[in-house]
Parts: structure tokens; sequence; C-alpha cells
């Protein structure tokens, strides 16, 4: 595959290598990751490619010399690591690292693995805020009507979200800016996280997760997936949310169970549902819901924004810097910081 881009480093570790395996998509123009890239050249070269690749020998043909590699959407098992003798730090562009690197292998190793937390949590929000719109008042099916020329204004009564009570499930980075753009809407917010958020309280009030489920119209999903939140909303949870409330989920697909999902939405138990993150991505079994018209799908991408991406990219390239200046952030993997490679 071709090579798209690359720089010399100029500082002491100019011998050190680099690599974007699957380009550089998230920053805008060259000016622009000539800059954000700079602080790289100070501890190595850098290259990068345009695009993502599947087959391990053509990502050993660009990595397995590198020193630090920037991975987005590749897939980095044990016997890639392992073909990388010189390999030091994963700096992976997103928040799930585990999806896309084996953590226990690259530990083994002393391969260090960070991610980019917080990198659009406004983004994030506002997608969730915009997929809550969509489902109360019809959006996406009105315009399917009309661009099959029906007029069905008459059909679709909506729902006002002032003043409905919204119940967000974790109260993290994301959910914090969800709370403060429907409280600001004039939204009654309420919250359940295993940690109680006094600093919040001002904005949302806490609920216990059930009594949460049980007393709010609309729902909205904001937790980290861990073993811990798999399935956390199952057939049990939608049975105690009130009739006619509208669901959304912008964090990992696997804490929702879609079939529970789909069953209560064609019985006409929730008055809708709105999603943005599925189980098994990029191909999720949706045969259960994309028949209805009560659920508005978008393919992951509340993230994805030009803010969120600068600012992603950033701290991937912050990652490595603050790793060879001895002071490493954002590590999934701190086991590995004792068995580390670098010198």
């Amino acid at each position: 595959m071709p090579l798209w881009g690359e720089r010399a480093g100029k500082g002491v570790g100019a011998d050190r290598t680099f690599v974007f395996l699957d380009g550089l998509e998230f920053i805008a123009g060259e000016s622009e990751y000539q800059r954000v890239l700079e602080p790289l050249l100070e501890f190595g070269a850098y290259r990068y490619y345009k695009n993502r690749l599947e087959e391990s020998d053509l990502l050993l043909e660009r990595i397995s010399d590198a020193h630090a590699v920037f991975l987005d959407w590749s897939n980095l098992d044990a016997r890639v690591l392992s073909s990388c003798p010189r390999l030091e730090i994963v700096s992976y562009i997103g928040v799930g690292a585990a999806n896309f690197v084996d953590l226990e292998a690259a530990t083994e190793l002393g391969i260090v693995v960070t991610n980019t937390p917080d990198y659009g949590n406004r983004s994030v929000a506002e997608h969730a805020l915009g997929l809550i719109l969509a489902v109360a008042r019809h959006i996406a099916r009105g315009d399917r009507d009309i661009r099959k020329g029906r007029w069905t204004s008459a059909e679709r009564e909506g729902v006002q979200v002032s003043g409905r009570r919204i119940g967000l499930v974790g109260l993290g980075s994301v959910g914090r800016e969800m709370a403060r753009l429907c409280h600001a809407l004039g939204m009654q917010v309420f919250y359940y996280d295993p940690r109680r958020q006094p600093e919040m309280e001002d904005l949302a009030t806490f609920l216990e997760f059930e009594e949460l489920l049980s007393a709010c119209e609309i729902i909205s999903l904001h937790v980290a997936y861990t073993p811990a939140t798999h399935g956390l909303i199952g057939k049990r949870e939608l049975s105690l949310m009130r009739p006619g409330t509208i669901l959304v989920n912008t964090s990992r697909g696997e804490v929702l169970d879609l079939e529970a999902l789909a069953e209560a939405l064609r019985e006409g138990r929730l008055w809708g549902a709105g999603l943005d993150n599925f189980p098994h991505e990029p191909n999720p079994d949706l045969s259960g819901l994309i028949g209805l018209e009560n659920v508005v799908l978008t393919p992951h991408i509340a993230f994805n924004t030009r803010e969120a991406k600068d600012r992603m990219t950033a701290i991937a390239v912050d990652n490595v810097v603050s790793f060879y200046r001895g002071s490493p952030r954002n590590v999934v993997n701190p086991e590995a910081l004792s068995r580390c490679r670098k010198p």
C-alpha cells in the first residue's frame, strides 16, 4: 500500500519510527496535521497511510519497524504484536482500545496501550439530544414520508421534551454534558451512577437505578462498557419503564438487549428509541429493528465532528509524547509499564 506522507525526526530520538497505521483522516488539512504532529519530531520520525487494513501481513509491512503505532480501525492481535520487536506503545485514537488491541498480549510483551478519553463529550451529548428530538418529533419518519410524496403532518403528533423527566444512566463526562444540555432545554434531569455526584445535583437529581427507569419519560444511556454493564438494559429493565418512554443509547451497543428492545417497540410499550451504537459493529444484526417506524438508527456517528476529531488526534499524539518524556498518560494496561520496552 502506498505511503501517504512522512517526516524525519530531529530530536535525540530521531531514529525512532512512529506509524499512523490507518491514516490521518481525523485532522483537517495538511498544515493542520503537521502542526498537531510537530511535537512527535522531538522523539522520532513519523509516517502515515491513508486506508484501513485487515490482513495482518499487510499490517506488518507498515508497522514491523515501528516504535509507536497510532491505531484507528485495524486490529493488532497477539501475532501482529509479537512480530513487532521494537514496538513500545500503541496510541489508540478512540476510547475502546480493547476492541482493537489484544491487551493481554500487549501487557505480556511490555507494550503500553493508551486511549483518548473525553475527546468528544459535547459532540456525543449533542447527538444523543438529537436522537431524542428525532424520536419525539418523528423527524426521520417525516423525512421518509415527504420523500415518498406523502403529507402526513396531521398523523404525526409528537412529544414536547421541555418539562419532561429525563433519566441519565451514567453521569460520566458525556452524561454531565447531557445533563447541562437537557437542563438548558427545560427538562427535569435525573441520574443514576454508582458514584453520587453532589457537585452536579444543582442540575440533576440522583435516583436509584430501578426508580429512575420507572420514574422518567426519557432514558438516555451514558455508561462505560464493562462486565457489569453488559446487557444492563434487558427485558426486565424495559418492563420497568413507563408506557410511552423514549430510550436513547449513545454508549456501547452491548449494554442494550436489542431483541428485547425490538419486542417492546413492536408491542407499543415504548414511544420509540434512538440508537447510535450496536453489538458487532460494523455488521450488527438489526433485523428486528429496521422494519419499525418508531426507531431512529445512526451508524456510530455521535463522536463524528471536526472538533472531536481534532481533539482525539491531539490527545493521541500527546499520549506518545508524554510516554517518551517519562510521564505516561491515559494508559489502559498499566501493568505493562513495569515491563516496558522503552529504555
